[in-house]
Parts: C-alpha cells; sequence; structure tokens
C-alpha cells in the first residue's frame, strides 16, 4: 500500500499521452541518470516527471524493472492498444480501463481502491474520507499522518472533478484538466458532498463492460467457457463491476442481456438467483474489437 508517491500531482488531461510518446521513444526515460533528458524531452518538471513515472505504473501501462543501466519501462497490452488506437485518450473506453485499473490497484493505487471497493457510502466529505481512509492505512498496518491523506484526498478528488464543459477532443490542450474528469463518476452534489456516480449504459461500452468482468474473474490462461458468475458477486464484491464502476443492478442486467442477445454470454435465473454463464467467445478479443470497432 501507497500513499504520496505522485507527490500531489494529479494525473491531468494530457499525461497519459505523455507517457505513451515518451515510453515508446525510450523506456529508459523515467530512470533517474535520464532525468533531464526527460525533462527535455516530455516538457515537464523534475518532480512532475517522477509523478508521470508513478502514474504510468499504476495506470498498467507499464511495469517498472531494474536494469544493470537503470530503470526500464515494459510496455504492456494495453499500452500497446491505446498506443494503435487511441493515445490522445478520445474514446470513452480508454478513460473506463485506466480508472478500472487504478481502482483495483490495492498495491500502488490504495486510495483509488479504497474509494471505490471499501467506502461503502455514495456521498461523503472530505472528513469522511480522510477518517476513513486512515483507519484503513492503519488497520493494514500503514501509519501515515492525517495531513498526507488530506493530501491524498486532494489528489483523488482532482482526478475526476472538472469543468463539466471540457470536450475530451481538446484533451492535449488543457494540461491542468482531470484526465478522467469526462467519465463524470465523481461529482459535488447540492449539499455539497462529494457523491460516486452510476456510469450510464450510454457510457459504457458493451466490449468494455464485458473485458471488465471477464478479466476480474480470469485472465488470458482461463477457460472461460461454461464458468459462471453471480450478478450478486458482480456487483457487491470488491475489485469487481459494480464497485468500481458504480453500476446500479438494473443497468446491468439490461446490458447483459444486449450481450446475451449478441451471443456473447448466457444470462440465467437459478431460484431468483441470478448469474451469467460465459461461452466460448473470444473474450481475449474484446478490446481490440472495441478499438476496431470505432475506427469503422
Amino acid at each position: 500500500m501507497v500513499v504520496y508517491k505522485h507527490g500531489s500531482f494529479y494525473l491531468r488531461s494530457g499525461w497519459g499521452t505523455k507517457i505513451i510518446y515518451a515510453v515508446k521513444e525510450d523506456d529508459t526515460i523515467f530512470s533517474p541518470n535520464n532525468e533531464q533528458a526527460a525533462v527535455d524531452n516530455i516538457g515537464l518538471g523534475r518532480v512532475m516527471i517522477k509523478a508521470l513515472r508513478y502514474w504510468s505504473d499504476a495506470l498498467g501501462l507499464t511495469e517498472e524493472e531494474k536494469k544493470p543501466a537503470g530503470i526500464s519501462k515494459k510496455k504492456t497490452a494495453l499500452f500497446d492498444l491505446i498506443d494503435e488506437h487511441d493515445r490522445y485518450y478520445q474514446r470513452i473506453g480508454s478513460l473506463l480501463l485506466m480508472h478500472r485499473n487504478l481502482a483495483r490497484n490495492r498495491d500502488d493505487a490504495t486510495a483509488w481502491y479504497w474509494a471505490f471497493n471499501e467506502l461503502k457510502n455514495q456521498s461523503f466529505t472530505k472528513e469522511d474520507f480522510v477518517d476513513g481512509f486512515h483507519a484503513f492505512l492503519g488497520v493494514n498496518g500503514v501509519n501515515v499522518k492525517k495531513g498526507a491523506i488530506e493530501k491524498e484526498f486532494n489528489c483523488f478528488k482532482n482526478t475526476y472533478i472538472g469543468d463539466d464543459k471540457f470536450d475530451r477532443k481538446t484533451i492535449m490542450d488543457e494540461d491542468t484538466y482531470p484526465f478522467l474528469a469526462p467519465l463524470h463518476l465523481l461529482k459535488i452534489n447540492n449539499e455539497k458532498r462529494f457523491e460516486k456516480v452510476p456510469v450510464t449504459k450510454a457510457e459504457m461500452p458493451l466490449e468494455i463492460l464485458l473485458y471488465s468482468i471477464a478479466y476480474d474473474n480470469g485472465d488470458e490462461s482461463t477457460s472461460w467457457e461454461q464458468k459462471q458468475i453471480s450478478i450478486d458477486q458482480l456487483m457487491e464484491e470488491k475489485y469487481q463491476i459494480g464497485k468500481y464502476y458504480n453500476m446500479r443492478y438494473s443497468k446491468l442486467i439490461e446490458m447483459l442481456m444486449e450481450a446475451e442477445n449478441k451471443k456473447m454470454l448466457v444470462l440465467s435465473n437459478n431460484f431468483g438467483n441470478r448469474h451469467i454463464e460465459m461461452t466460448d467467445y473470444p473474450y481475449q478479443d474484446l478490446l481490440r474489437q472495441y478499438y476496431i470497432g470505432e475506427e469503422n
């Protein structure tokens, strides 16, 4: 579990793209002995470069490796897909995947994990967040001063809350705009409380939803055919879509029915206990289907 590795620099709108370009050009760009080159090539200050190094791994775009020559960033399959199809993050699916990776990253994005998996209240104050997250860390043997937790909260909320008039197509022109604000997963309500907002069917591409379900419950080595997953599990358990996408039960059922109509899974009801049964559908191809489909 970590706190404050971002140095209070929240994810800005253009930073995902900066990571793609920087690592593609030089996978050792974030090595300390390349610090000046990183500043010159990426166009950020030294402290921001350190934050970008952290965010690169936390987002699931890279995995850091230590080599004799210094630190190297190994590109993930998701890095390659986004580089090929959406390096400017103009598609909502790319941002949903980035959010998913943060919200499921208990070790390296602990505040994001806690807020979407452990924090039960849909609405909360800054004090609720600070006190609850501080207690969670303490129970898990991490002793951090509340002042640091307050900075962590500010970084967390600044990742999601920005100007509603922002257009994702101008994402690179907005260096201070929150990277994940277009998702509208967090807002300040009329009572001046922070509120987690459910993702809607219109905002959730079906391929992204099914990819999330499949890979929350397996990996490339999984034989998904005939694998059963209960709807209650999807809605209520940690690391599942009901938690980190703030999904409503009715919207999830609507989307699963659509997937069933497309022969992507089977939706069953066994004495009132609803579950899905995976089929021989090529779930490993879902992300490529999403990106190619958007391009056609």
